[in-house]
């Protein structure tokens, strides 16, 4: 695969409008060897949405789904919790931000197993295409409001900054998933 497995996730996912042009940058050099040493131990995703929304940690998942010569394989990453943090609002000469929540994930142990086992899949096979979908739910009192701003970031070792991915992006509450 001569092009990066993260533009691609980011195009798939976003297309290049919501996808800031430094991130694009930082994930140019990285291609399917720098995927395969990726320690899933390290991972981490950072969401953080405007209040008053919550997420719903329980409802939120990874997945990837390869389009492989044996046909689709899809692989499963349930998130668990690291910790949850209230940001308060920002004052900007542009535009201000509002008071928001950020939730820091990482991979649970189930989506450990699942990720090694898609680097030995990978290993193997040489994927034509990749799907990747982030799944998330608002807990209770979503319904009452409209859209969500949220921006979404990637951790990809314990070296490395956040990556952002989505900044300040407005989706419809009632029917986007990320």
């Amino acid at each position: 695969m001569k092009k990066t497995i993260a533009v691609m996730i980011c195009l798939l996912l976003f297309g290049c409008s919501h996808v800031p042009l430094g991130s694009m940058l930082k994930l140019s050099a990285f291609d399917e060897n720098s995927f395969l040493s990726l320690n899933p131990h390290e991972l981490r995703s950072r969401i953080e949405v405007d209040s008053p929304l919550k997420i719903d940690v329980h409802k939120t998942n990874l997945s990837l789904k390869l389009d492989s010569s044996s046909g689709d394989l899809l692989f499963d990453y349930p998130l668990k919790l690291l910790f949850v943090k209230d940001l308060p609002a920002e004052a900007h000469w542009l535009s201000p931000i509002p008071a928001r929540t950020q939730y820091v994930l990482a991979l649970s142990d189930e989506a450990i197993d699942n990720f090694t086992a898609l680097q030995a899949r990978m290993r193997v096979e040489q994927p034509k295409r990749y799907h990747l979908t982030i799944d998330t739910g608002f807990q209770n009192g979503a319904e009452e409001q409209s859209e969500a701003v949220l921006s979404v970031s990637i951790k990809l070792s314990a070296e490395t900054d956040y990556i952002t991915l989505l900044d300040r992006v407005s989706i419809d509450v009632k029917e986007e998933q990320l």
